[in-house]
């Protein structure tokens, strides 16, 4: 198993505490909180592309 991947939250759930995240994936459970600038996980490059566009 590799390191796991960070997705940029876009909204969350007020009903149950499910995330959207930039790249259109619904993240239902957290189960690894990361930190890119650690270097502990990747970035999704889908996530970060369209955070890079949107600015």
């Amino acid at each position: 198993m590799g390191r796991p991947i960070i997705h940029t939250e876009v909204s969350r759930s007020w009903w149950n505490g499910s995330a959207r995240t930039a790249c259109g994936r619904t993240i239902t459970r957290v189960t690894y909180v990361g930190y890119s600038w650690l270097g502990s996980s990747l970035t999704c490059p889908t996530c970060k592309a369209l955070k890079k566009a949107s600015k």
